[in-house]
């Protein structure tokens, strides 16, 4: 039996997303936490890898198990009950339900948006939640920047030193920044992501917004396709995974 997941968490208490050893994880506590309730060993499998300090609003993950659920749990409504009883208030389950044996939640993913937020009002209700800046950037040059987001697909300029990927090719149709009350919400999708790509995005287009670059020379260095020539990556607490697109659900 193949079941679905859907959830939401606060990144700020781990380390990120996928297990790892000596360090708390979100996959971590969820896999433990299944693990005691159905009485099994469970491994999830989720969309996608948020690095430490992450939020995600919305993210999907699957795992098997033997069709009989642990005692006391009658249905998957109720292991949504038990699982949020059983977690920390950081994670929360929204939803269960069985899907197909080959359903997958990273690969039949079709696109994925986050959000940033930066922050200039000082408030503290933001602090853990948003990059903190001093002033807000100019939006109007930040978004003539993101524009060339939408006409570019190799973005090894924003991908981290050391990364496995096998390739840096990726399609970005959604990239802007609105004022959104007090924060300024950079709103960003495409089918897939490299690691840290968000954030050095965030941080590259921040040097344009703040008067450090041109449009033009953050183009220049986005075409050297050298992650050094772009800027440094934003905080980790202003990155929220928002959205997880699937064709077959």
């Amino acid at each position: 039996m193949r079941t679905l997941l859907r959830l939401a968490y606060d990144g700020a208490p781990f380390c990120g997303w996928q297990i790892q050893p000596k360090h708390r994880t979100v996959q971590g506590d969820l896999d433990d936490a299944l693990s005691t309730l159905l009485r099994q060993p469970i491994q999830t499998m989720g969309a996608g890898r948020t690095d430490t300090g992450v939020h995600a609003k919305e993210m999907f993950v699957h795992f098997d198990c033997i069709p009989e659920l642990g005692k006391g749990i009658q249905d998957l409504d109720q292991l949504v009950h038990r699982l949020n009883r059983f977690l920390d208030p950081a994670i929360h389950i929204y939803e269960a339900r069985e899907v197909q044996r080959n359903w997958h939640a990273r690969f039949d993913a079709t696109a994925r948006s986050y959000e940033y937020i930066l922050c200039a009002s000082g408030s503290p209700f933001w602090r853990n939640n948003a990059w903190m800046v001093e002033r807000l950037p100019d939006l109007a040059k930040m978004n003539e920047a993101a524009k060339l987001l939408l006409t570019e697909t190799d973005f090894a300029s924003f991908c981290k030193a050391g990364s496995d990927n096998k390739t840096t090719i990726c399609a970005v149709t959604r990239a802007e920044w609105v004022m959104e009350a007090e924060v300024v919400t950079f709103h960003i999708t495409a089918d897939r992501f490299l690691r840290n790509m968000v954030r050095a995005i965030v941080g590259s287009l921040y040097e344009v917004g703040n008067g450090n670059w041109s449009v033009a020379e953050f183009e220049a260095r986005f075409a050297q396709k050298n992650r050094g020539a772009m800027g440094t990556s934003a905080p980790a607490q202003g990155l929220y995974l928002t959205q997880v697109t699937y064709n077959n659900l």
